[in-house]
């Protein structure tokens, strides 16, 4: 089932200080494209991830203030105005007579910096490829926690069974008991079966070993029914549980997938998308509780 996608925005790398006389603007947006190029690789769109594109950013700011002014602390806020789950941004500096570099990762919702890296180079070439080489791990936090990865199950350790003490009395009194057992289970056989013919009286003496029952001295096995309260109630919940789950499902692609023209708009559908995927993981829930109360049905 599809699921609402995660935004990721990718705002532009800033220059502090006289850092901006030394690298210009189309170097920074060189740079920019590069971070934005490993967050598709890392997060790409068919794990339902969505890379804010530059005109996408600027198209949800405000009135009045550019994707370049976005900077420092107002990070997660922007990430927040632009209906971005996530926000990132790089920084350009000076240490000495290299160039230095610093990204940050934040989640929007909490306003919590997830994720940073930091480097320095003689050149923009040399920041280029510590971009190209610490952000895809940099980007991996995001899949980390959008798409944890479930807890392996340890094998329970294998119980020894107890020991055994060998006791010479047993070896001596099992054969004398087998035979006691054996000849009693064969007098009992003859006895029912002579009971048999006698009250056949004089019927066609083949159908004796009619009348003997083949599991003569057995206990009948016990054998269960189907709980049907049960089974009726379980399959019920799971039958809601699909349904549920299938309107939830197709509701929020109906949301994702609408066109907006206002930001307003945006995140009205948004939100509508959100609680459409709480609705079919309930759904869900609910259809394999209902499953697992099926299979209990019928096998105790």
């Amino acid at each position: 089932m599809e699921s609402f996608a995660t935004h990721v925005a990718v705002l532009e790398t800033m220059a502090d200080g006289d850092t901006k006389d030394s690298l210009s603007l189309l170097d920074r947006q060189y740079l920019t494209n590069v971070l934005r190029e490993q967050a598709v690789k890392v997060l790409p769109a068919k794990e339902n991830y969505t890379i804010m594109t530059r005109e996408n950013i600027s198209a949800m700011l405000p009135p009045g203030k550019a994707i370049e002014d976005c900077e420092g602390s107002c990070l997660a806020e922007t990430g927040r105005n632009i209906a971005a789950d996530y926000i990132c941004q790089a920084r350009v500096g000076r240490f000495g007579t290299k160039l230095t570099l610093t990204a940050e990762l934040y989640e929007t919702a909490g306003n919590k910096l997830i994720a940073s890296f930091n480097g320095r180079g003689a050149d923009v070439e040399e920041l280029l490829k510590l971009i190209e080489g610490k952000s895809p791990e940099f980007f991996r936090n995001v899949k980390e926690l959008t798409q944890p990865e479930a807890a392996p199950i340890e094998p329970m350790p294998a119980s020894e069974p107890p020991a055994v003490e060998e006791d010479t009395l047993v070896h001596e009194t099992l054969p004398a008991q087998m035979d006691s057992f054996a000849a009693e289970d064969a007098d009992s056989v003859r006895a029912e079966a002579a009971v048999a013919y006698d009250e056949l009286d004089g019927k066609d003496a083949s159908r004796v070993g009619e009348s003997v029952p083949a599991n003569v001295g057995d206990e009948p096995a016990k054998k269960g029914g189907i709980h049907w309260i049960p089974l009726s109630i379980s399959a019920a919940v799971a039958v809601v549980g699909v349904v549920a789950a299938v309107i939830g499902n197709a509701k929020a692609k109906d949301a994702s997938e609408k066109s907006w023209t206002t930001e307003d708009e945006y995140r009205d559908y948004h939100q509508d998308a959100k609680d459409y995927q709480k609705t079919r993981a309930v759904g869900i829930g609910l259809a394999i509780a209902g499953a697992v109360g099926v299979g209990l049905s019928i096998a105790f």
